[in-house]
């Protein structure tokens, strides 16, 4: 299924890599995804959903495909959850799905599907509730569940963080996100632009229409400009602090201004088997096509609700993938010079029609027809028409990638017109453009990204912001109800959890009418995907269920991380102090085995040649009983206080009386808190009638100068103190 060569693909074709995938050997190139590579190698089914274990395969391939995460075993290196449809390929990769059961075309779990009906929303809230049985209920529903499989023996990998700052960051570096770099560059701020992806571009790279390769070159040789990608803007926190992750390294990026150029999610339609593999967003088998050369099909369905449907049904035309027909959920689509073309192209196109229903091929393995019928104020007709392909491409809205706006404390609406949430009121010196803006026209978003990277640069100092006219709407980018019930189920919403459309009428019906709550209870966004595919249909349900606008209903809190972070990059480093006695080197060059006593180092015993540990410690022990033995007590606490008023400070935080000791001798000293209970004892000498040295114990040195330097402070004597555990050495001697 991989094309010919093509400008601007991705992937390096000098460059082929083998790697093994659940046993058998295939072969991609450099740039690919695991994704793009097994598809390319005409293996549709990647992965097993979470709860029924359905086959499933590419849906998004834009980091958020969360059935299609992998366990990678190469020998002793393990990781889990890898993300096929953006972790590149490597050379020796070994593969696996997760969350299987003997493998994923022999999955065992597979039957689960058929109990689907015993297994409602929140069905373990409701059932396996005898307290004498929950314990295997709990037992089993941790075998079942779960993803990949953590290896503890796996070599720990590094990761180091650094610190940057720059005047203006902007996050995404699509044709919005580009332009904002570039007209905040012209003020004379420094900028740096992250994405997540491999290479800059955003939709520019494949989407025809969107030109970006002048603003690239542009940016790129612009002196103020420093590009990262493979880099995810993770979260967001006061003053614009971000932090920036890559495959190596955190960056904590402190900026004077930000442009979340974050751009949107492209959203699924929901109809009876809309998780058959062939069945994908249309910006996804544009991915396919443009950046990895593979072709998605061989004859597709476009179901659209927007302009960018038609767009898309004139590219596949374009590469030679036959288009059977492009159904349109609006029954009175706007006039435009694209429905024109998908016409001229002899596309057939169905108005006001929806899919009821996918139709899968043998095993399931793939999409092998859909049932058409017509479509009226969120109803489908009882009249069918089944339509034979082998691919599904769905193209009926957005929902903008708004998490980190949400994180800054943007307030949002819902635009009607838009049928989208758009930033209401922004903080200050957070600023949004392109997609995330709702601005979805490509020479539109240019100049939107134009509009917010002059005010940012503005804010941060640098010149005076630029007026942009922008161009009047002309087409809503988004279907406000792309969504099909059908008595038999199987039409799901979010990927990640299996949930139906059934799921949320049951959820609502048992009182779990607020978005919050309906998250929680039906784990609704609540997968790795975090809601990216299912949160804003999941707000449509609930809307129209409840009778409220989405306004009302509201979404969901956004919380850091936007995506998962390796656990490795928010590690500290794994060190801790170590304290070495004057003593040390000695008891080195006599052979001492080292033991920690809090964050000293100390001889635990004297190694001797032939003898085992047990025995060189029962003879140190036998020498000091029966002869004599040195130990070295430096790790004790060395204090002197020196003043006129030295021995006043020593009577109030020790109980016994220090005036009245001679020069030259010594006390035991028991030390209390303001509290009266005992915290140190040590010993008292007096060396001069306003000099006086004393020990704490190992464990409280640091602690006990730190107070009495804090009392001292407070009661204002005529004393000082000087610590002096690190310098001086001290021994006891003992023995008959």
């Amino acid at each position: 299924m991989r094309l010919s060569p093509r400008p601007g693909e991705w992937i390096d074709r000098t460059q082929p890599l083998a790697f093994t995938f659940e046993g058998q050997g295939y072969q991609g190139f450099a740039g690919d995804t695991l994704s793009s590579a097994l598809y390319a190698a005409g293996r549709k089914v990647i992965g097993r959903s979470f709860k029924y274990h359905r086959p499933r395969s590419i849906l998004s391939l834009a980091n958020h495909d969360a059935n299609l995460l992998l366990q990678r075993q190469d020998g002793d290196y393990a990781l889990p959850n890898l993300r096929a449809d953006v972790a590149p390929l490597a050379a020796g990769m070994v593969l696996s799905a997760v969350n299987t059961f003997g493998g994923l075309d022999g999955d065992k779990a597979r039957f689960l599907g058929a109990f689907s009906r015993f297994l409602p929303v929140g069905f373990y809230y409701k059932a396996f509730h005898t307290k004498r049985l929950f314990p295997l209920w709990e037992r089993l529903f941790r075998y079942l569940t779960g993803l990949g499989t953590v290896d503890l023996n796996t070599p720990r990998l590094r990761t180091p963080k650094q610190y940057e700052f720059c005047d203006v960051l902007v996050i995404g570096a699509g044709p919005s996100g580009l332009a904002a770099a570039r007209a905040a560059a012209a003020q004379g701020a420094t900028v740096v632009i992250v994405d997540e992806n491999a290479r800059a571009g955003g939709s520019g790279s494949y989407q025809p229409g969107v030109e970006v390769e002048a603003l690239l070159a542009e940016v790129s040789t612009q002196p103020r400009i420093r590009l990262f990608t493979g880099t995810c803007a993770a979260a967001y926190y006061a003053d614009h602090w971000v932090p920036l992750v890559d495959g190596e390294k955190l960056t904590k990026m402190r900026a004077g201004a930000v442009v979340m150029a974050t751009g949107a999610f492209e959203q699924p339609a929901v109809f009876r088997n809309n998780d058959l593999p062939g069945v994908m967003l249309a910006s996804a088998a544009q991915r396919l096509l443009h950046r990895y050369a593979v072709r998605p099909c061989q004859r597709a369905v476009v179901l659209a609700g927007n302009a960018d449907g038609y767009r898309a049904a004139l590219d596949l035309q374009a590469q030679g993938i036959e288009v059977a027909a492009l159904l349109d959920l609006r029954e009175t689509p706007p006039c435009s010079e694209l429905a024109g073309a998908v016409a001229a192209a002899g596309v057939r196109v169905l108005a006001g029609h929806c899919i009821v229903e996918a139709l899968p091929g043998p095993g399931s393995a793939s999409v092998s027809a859909v049932r058409v019928a017509s479509f009226h104020d969120g109803e489908a007709g009882t009249a069918t028409e089944d339509i034979a392909c082998d691919g599904v491409l769905l193209s009926v809205g957005w929902a903008p990638a708004a998490n980190l706006l949400y994180q800054a404390g943007t307030r949002m609406r819902y635009e009607r017109a838009l049928e989208q949430f758009v930033p209401a009121t922004l903080p200050a010196g957070v600023f949004a453009c392109g997609r995330v803006n709702g601005i979805h026209e490509p020479a539109a978003r240019l100049l939107d990204g134009e509009r917010a990277g002059s005010a940012a640069a503005a804010h941060a100092g640098f010149g005076a912001a630029r007026a942009v006219a922008m161009p009047a709407l002309r087409d809503c980018p988004s279907h406000p109800w792309p969504i099909v019930d059908h008595p038999g189920g199987k039409n799901f919403v979010d990927f990640d959890e299996d949930l139906q459309l059934r799921d949320f009428y049951n959820a609502v019906q048992e009182g779990f009418d607020n978005i919050e709550l309906l998250k929680r209870y039906s784990t609704n966004g609540m997968g790795p995907s975090q809601g990216k595919h299912s949160n804003m249909n999941g707000l449509r349900i609930l809307a129209r269920l409840t009778g409220q606008e989405p306004q009302q209903v509201g979404t969901t809190t956004a919380r850091p991380f936007y995506h998962p972070v390796p656990m490795a990059h928010l590690a500290g480093r794994g060190f801790s102090p170590e304290r070495r006695t004057p003593l040390h080197d000695r008891h080195q060059a006599l052979g001492a085995v080292w033991m920690l006593a809090g964050v000293w180092q100390r001889p635990e015993y004297y190694a001797q040649p032939g003898k085992v540990r047990s025995d060189c410690i029962r003879e140190e022990a036998q020498a000091v009983r029966q002869r004599v033995g040195l130990i070295d007590v430096g790790t004790l606490g060395k204090l002197e206080v020196i003043g006129p008023d030295a021995a006043d400070f020593l009577e109030r935080v020790y109980v016994s009386r220090y005036a009245n000791l001679k020069v030259g001798m010594s006390r035991y000293a028991v030390m209390c808190d303001e509290a009266g209970v005992l915290i140190d004892d040590g010993v008292v000498a007096r060396l001069a009638a306003d000099h006086f040295y004393f020990t704490t114990t190992t464990s409280g040195a640091a602690a006990i100068y730190r107070e009495l330097s804090r009392l001292n402070t407070l009661w204002k004597l005529d004393c000082g103190i000087v610590n002096h555990t690190g310098a001086f050495a001290a021994i006891n001697l003992a023995g008959p």
